[in-house]
């Protein structure tokens, strides 16, 4: 699979765009996404869910995974996340940047940072990314 056939598959609708995530780089030094708070996007006390900010780490690493290593006929999937939230969003944006740290034959591992708008550190998390051979 190729990198415009991702391309391709990501106009469809799938979880990310629920999400309207702006992808603002995809290399595996330095992947980075933002997602705009709006109020679907909050829990109750009025902070960004902290599932979306896992989903969009999720969806970063997975998708730069993917880019790198479909060439090779492999696939991406989240393998296992683990986020630690550290101060609240209520506005603006969340943006997350993600490196990959070890890029190996079935799995990669990502470290990943989330940050509001003042650029304040929200949520560190760490990602593994399992890579398999694509389904024919």
């Amino acid at each position: 699979m190729a990198a415009d056939e991702i391309a391709e598959r990501e106009k469809q609708p799938h979880f990310a765009r629920l999400l309207q995530i702006e992808w603002l780089a995809d290399q595996p030094n330095g992947a980075k996404a933002r997602v705009a708070v709006r109020d679907d996007l909050l829990q109750p006390f009025g902070t960004l869910d902290g599932g979306v900010m896992s989903s969009v780490i999720e969806d970063l690493c997975s998708r730069t995974t993917a880019l790198a290593v479909h060439g090779e006929g492999n696939a991406a999937m989240g393998q296992s996340i683990n986020v630690n939230f550290l101060r609240p969003i209520t506005e603006g944006h969340a943006e997350v940047t993600a490196r990959a740290r070890h890029r190996g034959r079935t799995a990669w591992v990502w470290d990943a940072e989330v940050r509001d708008s003042a650029d304040r550190l929200c949520a560190i998390g760490q990602m593994t990314i399992a890579v398999r051979p694509f389904p024919s």
